[in-house]
């Protein structure tokens, strides 16, 4: 299953209780995964599938379904728009519409995501689990939007999802000289992520070690950000 959307950082996991909103849904916590999105920002089809439902929800907003004609369902709330329509046949990585903030059950821009288990006609499964029939989606992640693929330890970390290196042919002598001289810099050793930026994002250690560059130097190349890409967009 692909990622829904093209810069991934994580705000609110499966199953936690940052508020009480779930309690008073008779649920035992966060039915699905927030993920960091400003205002219209596009939202991608997860996996191939038939478009269930889209309209609005009173607590989740715009709202978009994709079934996939067999035991799962993606559930997208909080949109600003849809550009599907209900019985359309969509393809992974497809735009099914644009992130916002809409519904009541939200406390600023983000997507909240939800995956279900459903039977041969589309019907959630297991309602009383909880989470009213939703389940964690992380592991079922296993791409990019774009369908490059990606490792589940990247995910389960909630940190961001470094696009631009995965697929890549990796140099390990290469990645050991760069380590090196990013820990005398860093005063300790880099982390993985900062190795990426390094080496597959062409970053500077400088902007590596700026913490308000942090948004763009873990989401896109350099090259994208001076081409005035933005993350989160």
């Amino acid at each position: 299953m692909r990622l829904p959307l093209k810069d991934i950082f994580v705000t609110q996991p499966f199953g936690m209780n940052y508020l009480d909103f779930y309690q008073k849904l008779g649920m035992i916590g966060h039915n699905g995964v927030d993920f960091r999105a400003k205002n219209g920002c596009p939202a991608y089809a997860c996996f191939d599938g038939i478009i269930n439902y889209c309209g609005v929800d009173s607590g989740g907003g715009v709202q978009v379904d994709i079934w996939n004609r067999g035991g799962l369902k993606a559930v997208y709330y909080h949109l600003q728009d849809y550009n599907v329509t209900q019985g359309q046949l969509v393809k992974a990585g497809d735009i099914i519409g644009h992130c916002d903030n809409t519904g009541l059950m939200t406390t600023g821009s983000h997507l909240h995501f939800g995956l279900k288990e459903v039977n041969s006609t589309g019907h959630t499964l297991n309602w009383g689990n909880g989470y009213n029939g939703a389940i964690d989606p992380a592991p079922y992640f296993d791409e990019a939007y774009n369908g490059f693929s990606i490792g589940s330890k990247d995910y389960d970390k909630s940190r961001s999802y470094q696009r631009y290196y995965r697929e890549a042919k990796r140099n390990l002598a290469n990645e050991m000289k760069t380590a090196l001289y990013m820990a005398r810099r860093l005063k300790r050793l880099p982390n993985n992520e900062e190795i990426n930026m390094a080496i597959w994002g062409g970053w500077d250690i400088e902007a590596i070690m700026n913490p308000s560059m942090y948004e763009n130097t873990s989401q896109l190349k350099k090259g994208e950000y001076l081409a005035g890409q933005r993350s989160f967009a």
